[in-house]
């Protein structure tokens, strides 16, 4: 049996849905975060990890195979902010605070075209941080049609969770 009420949802047809008004607060876990990170593992980038702390830090942990350095292993922490507010703006932003040094940041300068090529849409890295455009994400992983309903799609931290403020109203 089809599900008729999931595909009016996909394809955006949210008349049906007029008046609905669904504030949400998720909780999401750090283990679970990381177990889906897993996920991003390969030749190159061998080990990966998100350490989730009060007040929007956050410290990712990685290893990656470089050409000529070999494995370079980094513990970088950054302050998360943004996201979607209601007033157009759909970016997040993870600044960079410490765990690089100046021949990291010039590297990712250096290589930024060849980095964009492996990062999915709406993600951008520079030397100072990584920029997440999250209507270009949502909307890349399916979840466009949403996008007009979305009022708010806030994520903080806490120390081992990431929390999911989201508001829809339609």
């Amino acid at each position: 049996m089809k599900n008729v009420i999931l595909e009016k949802i996909e394809q955006g047809d949210l008349r049906h849905f007029q008046g609905a008004d669904i504030p949400m607060d998720i909780p999401i876990s750090q283990a679970l975060i990381n177990e889906q990170l897993l996920e991003l593992r390969s030749d190159t980038l061998q080990e990966i990890g998100l350490s989730l702390h009060d007040d929007n830090i956050l410290y990712l942990e990685l290893a990656a195979k470089v050409p000529v350095a070999g494995t370079v292993r980094r513990r970088i922490r950054m302050k998360m902010e943004g996201g979607i507010d209601g007033s157009g703006h759909t970016q997040l932003f993870l600044h960079f605070l410490d765990g690089l040094n100046m021949l990291d940041r010039q590297l990712i300068n250096f290589f930024q075209k060849k980095i964009a090529e492996v990062l999915p849409d709406g993600v951008q890295l520079s030397k100072d941080g990584c920029i997440v455009d999250l209507g270009l994400m949502m909307a890349a992983m399916g979840y466009g049609p949403l996008l007009p309903a979305m009022r708010l799609l806030l994520p903080t931290t806490e120390t081992g969770k990431l929390r999911l403020r989201m508001h829809i109203r339609i």
